[in-house]
């Protein structure tokens, strides 16, 4: 036992955490996020689970430019907390960091014994004015490119607190959804595209607007324009109607 994770071995659901990984080991690449929010949601009572793609605060060296963020929660929620909390976020400090390293998982009600007043503001003002109490936050970290995501669990606490078979969990399926986080980020067969760069071409196709699309992934407009210009060069396609041509004749993946 240690104080990030806390719990036994006797209090981790063995069963529930396989249905979990035979779910995601399902999922056609470039959608893995929701089916793994399908399934803690389902399978471990873990609802609205997001994740932060390279967060900037555990990702050594990073601006924090290309953080990104997959959640179900509303577009502006997102950009509030990228614009406005993402620096006064209790796992952004030192001891958050610091036993996310350590133990790959921290909550929120652990990191505010110690938190300042702006992040005991990210809790009461921001994270409270949406309805999350509490949060687990667990790192999982790419063998293959060290690329660093964290999935993020929000609990309410009038119909649930985090306990320690939840911190156990947690501490335990990091390292258990590396490898599918690898095959996920991977390029795809398509003219070398990443999942990422596929997602964005499925939007265009379905004549989405660049807001649409940023909207709807929860990343930057411009991030969105990169990948069209990325798309544009590894398809040979010399505009967007010639890629709806060409994206529409590929062979189902």
């Amino acid at each position: 036992m240690n104080e990030c994770t806390g719990g036994s071995v006797e209090q981790l659901e063995y069963r529930k955490l396989i249905r979990v990984l035979e779910r995601v080991a399902e999922a056609r690449q470039g959608a893995l996020y929701p089916v793994l929010a399908d399934a803690l949601a389902v399978h471990l009572g873990w609802i609205d689970a997001f994740v932060a793609e390279n967060p900037a605060y555990l990702a050594l060296g990073s601006g924090g430019d290309d953080e990104q963020y997959l959640t179900m929660f509303r577009p502006d929620f997102v950009e509030e907390y990228a614009e406005r909390w993402r620096w006064s976020n209790p796992f952004a400090s030192h001891d958050g960091v610091a036993c996310l390293t350590r133990h790959g998982v921290a909550t929120l009600g652990q990191l505010r014994l110690r938190a300042t007043g702006a992040e005991r503001d990210f809790a009461d003002k921001f994270l409270r004015r949406h309805g999350i109490d509490d949060m687990l936050k667990i790192v999982i970290r790419s063998r293959t490119t060290g690329a660093i995501s964290t999935l993020g669990v929000p609990f309410d606490g009038a119909r649930r607190a985090i306990g320690p078979g939840d911190r156990l969990m947690a501490a335990t399926l990091g390292p258990l959804l590396s490898p599918y986080f690898d095959a996920d980020l991977a390029p795809t067969s398509e003219h070398g595209l990443t999942s990422g760069e596929r997602e964005v071409a499925d939007l265009v196709v379905l004549g989405l607007a660049h807001q649409q699309i940023a909207q709807r992934l929860n990343i930057s407009v411009s991030t969105v324009e990169n990948h069209l210009t990325l798309i544009v060069e590894k398809t040979g396609c010399g505009n967007l109607a010639e890629l709806t041509a060409q994206w529409k004749r590929r062979p189902p993946s």
